[in-house]
Parts: C-alpha cells; sequence; structure tokens
C-alpha cells in the first residue's frame, strides 16, 4: 500500500510541475521581459541584460545571497503557480466561449451563428435526402460527410465544438428513447476500466486544451506591455482550439460508444419480465434497521 501511494503521489508531483510549474516559469519569464523592455525596446537583449542586473542588489557575503536566492525561487516558485492556477481557472470560460455557451451581452451573435450554422446543416440535409430518395448510393457517403462536417445533428449551437458536445445526449435519446444526463452517473458505475480509461483520457485531453486557451488569454492580456506576447498568445489560442476540436470529437464519440456497449446492462439492473422493477422504500428501511443494529 506504501509503494502504491508513493507512486500515485509521485505521479501527481510530476503532472503538477507539467500542468503549473514550468509552463508558469515560462510566463512568468516572459512577464518579467515585457516589464523590462516595453514596447519600444522589445528585442533589445543588452538593455534587459542591464536591467536584470540592476534588480540583483550588491554582494551582501555568502549569507545574503543564499537569502536572496532562496527570496528568488520563492517568488518564482509564487509566480508561476499562481500563473499556473489563474491560466486553469481561464479553462472553463475558455471552453465555454469555444462551445458557443457565451454569456448575455454575446447572446445576439450567438443566436445569429446558430441561425447560421442550422441553415447551412438544413441545406446539406435536404441535398443528402434527395440524393437517398432519388437511389443515387454513390454520392450518399460524399453528401453526408458535407452535412456533418457542419455537425453530427441539427445545429443548436453557436460552434461546433458545442454541438459535437451535445451530440451525443441527442442522438442517444434519438436512438434509444432515454435521457443521456440522468443516465450517465449510473451507466458510468458499472463501467469496467478498460471503458473508464479512455474516457478520462479523453477528458483530460479535453482540459488540458481549454487550459492551452486559457495560456493564450493571459499572452494576449501581457501583448498590452510588450507586444511579441500578443503574437505568441493568438498562436497558443489558435493550437489550442484546433486541439479543443479534436478532443471534443474524441471525448465525444468515447461517450456514445459507452452507452452503445453497456446500455444494455445498466437497463438488466433496473428491469425484468414485467418492465423497469418499482422502488421499494420499505425495504431501504428494513435494511438500514438491520445495519444500525439497533443504535
Amino acid at each position: 500500500m506504501n509503494a502504491v501511494v508513493t507512486e500515485i503521489g509521485k505521479k501527481l508531483a510530476e503532472r503538477w510541475v507539467a500542468l503549473l510549474v514550468l509552463p508558469g516559469l515560462l510566463f512568468t519569464a516572459t512577464a518579467t521581459a515585457a516589464a523590462l523592455l516595453g514596447h519600444r525596446h522589445w528585442a533589445d537583449l543588452e538593455m534587459l541584460g542591464r536591467r536584470l542586473a540592476q534588480l540583483v542588489p550588491p554582494d551582501a557575503g555568502a549569507s545574503g545571497d543564499l537569502s536572496r536566492t532562496v527570496l528568488l525561487l520563492l517568488v518564482l516558485l509564487v509566480a508561476s503557480v499562481g500563473s499556473g492556477l489563474l491560466a486553469n481557472a481561464l479553462a472553463t470560460p475558455v471552453e465555454h466561449a469555444l462551445a458557443g455557451r457565451w454569456p448575455a451581452p454575446l447572446r445576439r451573435p450567438a443566436r445569429a451563428c446558430t441561425r447560421r450554422r442550422r441553415a447551412a446543416w438544413v441545406r446539406a440535409n435536404q441535398e443528402w435526402e434527395r440524393a437517398r430518395d432519388a437511389g443515387e448510393r454513390d454520392r450518399l457517403a460524399e453528401l453526408a460527410e458535407r452535412r456533418n462536417r457542419i455537425a453530427l445533428i441539427e445545429p443548436i449551437n453557436a460552434t461546433w465544438i458545442g454541438d459535437r458536445l451535445d451530440a451525443p445526449t441527442l442522438r442517444v435519446h434519438q436512438e434509444y428513447g432515454v435521457d443521456l444526463t440522468f443516465l450517465w452517473p449510473r451507466l458510468w458505475l458499472l463501467l469496467p476500466e478498460s471503458s473508464r480509461n479512455p474516457l478520462s483520457v479523453g477528458r483530460r485531453q479535453l482540459d488540458e486544451a481549454a487550459t492551452l486557451g486559457g495560456w493564450g488569454l493571459l499572452y494576449l492580456a501581457l501583448g498590452a506591455v510588450w507586444w511579441p506576447s500578443a503574437i505568441i498568445g493568438a498562436v497558443l489560442g489558435l493550437i489550442g482550439w484546433r486541439r479543443c476540436r479534436s478532443a471534443a470529437d474524441v471525448y465525444a464519440g468515447l461517450v456514445e460508444a459507452a452507452v452503445d456497449v453497456h446500455l444494455e446492462e445498466l437497463v438488466d439492473r433496473f428491469t425484468d419480465d414485467q418492465g423497469v422493477r418499482p422502488a421499494r422504500p420499505h425495504w431501504g428501511q428494513q435494511i438500514t434497521e438491520r445495519f444500525r443494529k439497533g443504535i
């Protein structure tokens, strides 16, 4: 057991360093350079060296050097972890933005984007239906791919990512007549590790892509002081968006696949030949009394 706990602690520490400290150190270094150089001298490395040297106080002996080193490392660590936590905190609003769940002031453009995407999807779907009714089987795959590039379902969000994440709920309801929102927690408890692990990895990849978008926002904000940082932020935002699209596609596909594979097992737990077995509260009361042993 101690070995297992040690291994878990090691993996958590490695993940903490990889996700928070190292990206935070890079951002802290960039922020320091931005504060010292500004827009006007954005590439002046000599000035950067001189100003960094000015930050170091005069020599105060070995004990003073050690104290300054410890203090500097502590400040760097706090700044790095703080920026990492802020990037993680921004991951949720980034994911909501990419999924088309925009705040109230942007509801109007969100509805306009949704209408535009829905109209394009309806046109593509009508073309697919005409080809199907005409028996043009050689065109069906191409037309279906064109329609699915817009969305797997009739669009209800302003973005492709939002519709992809919502697609399993609607498709499962259409296919099986169940509400995935309430079904999923029960199904998750029945999933074997071989099914849970890919789902967990897929969700983590989606979170990491959103966190990358959070870093992009931080670098964009730093661009107000040092303009090259805005370029870095734009590049990170673009990469985060592409990764979020890919991760959303994989994760949504895994969720739907888990329902397809394991739904029958869940149904068997709650049904018999007469249909869904009713809940019996008096059984729960009796079991509670039995386990309490008169206490």
